[in-house]
């Protein structure tokens, strides 16, 4: 129970940081400076924090998938599948509000700009990634099935830091605002509201790991408890 209660005071905390950054990003903040489409800036606020949480849920399927490969163990797995799930959710909130925010930004032009802007390009191959982590894993269940979605989900050693890094060191005209020069287009009410909107994802992030975890492990529990009483 202690856990439980835990897991919903994250929850609850992150999903009101959340919409207060929602309702301040998108309704009250000034727009940014040094953009074509200042209105459209403001997806910012959910198109940043979104975009971190689907890196952090990338870099938890490494995690998960080498601690598998390594020990075999049942906990690696279950980790990895589950973040995997969640970094679908926030990889396509992140592509999404990130797409709005382009064709306001750099005309409709979308597809060829996934195609020639290496920041879009990594980014949109890293959830591509994820897509085809979480279809190799519903197939039933083997151990050929889970070694296979580990090798998968390994590559996220790579895709993650170069999709991160591609905006900063490879031709893309993505902005780079934090930590850089860029950073004094947000006034520091501004990136107030945008930490407080990152420490929102991030507890909600949380929460909805532990939820699917638990969820995972008294499947996996009941579906042990049935085999043996059909044994």
């Amino acid at each position: 129970m202690k856990s439980h209660s835990i897991t919903g005071a994250l929850g609850a905390t992150g999903f009101v940081l959340v919409l207060l950054t929602l309702w301040q990003g998108l309704l009250v903040m000034p727009p940014a400076r040094f953009f074509t489409a200042p209105n459209a800036q403001r997806l910012f606020y959910l198109h940043v924090p979104s975009g971190l949480m689907a890196y952090l849920a990338f870099m938890l399927v490494v995690a998960g998938s080498g601690w598998w490969l390594w020990k075999r163990t049942p906990q690696g797995d279950r980790l990895a599948r589950c973040a995997a799930e969640l970094g679908l959710v926030f990889g396509a909130m992140s592509l999404a509000s990130g797409t709005f925010w382009m064709r306001a930004e750099w005309g409709p032009d979308i597809v060829m700009r996934f195609f020639s802007d290496m920041r879009l390009a990594t980014t949109l191959a890293m959830w591509l990634l994820l897509v085809a982590y979480v279809t190799w894993r519903r197939q039933p269940d083997s151990e050929a099935v889970r070694r296979g979605a580990a090798i998968v989900g390994m590559l996220g050693v790579i895709s993650v830091p170069l999709s991160y890094l591609s905006s900063r060191f490879l031709r893309s005209d993505h902005p780079v605002i934090i930590g850089s020069d860029n950073q004094d287009a947000l006034a520091p009410e501004m990136r107030l509201v945008l930490y407080a909107g990152l420490l929102g994802f991030l507890l909600l992030f949380v929460a909805l790991l532990r939820t699917r975890l638990e969820l995972e492990r008294l499947e996996e529990e009941l579906l042990a408890a049935r085999l043996e009483g059909g044994a």
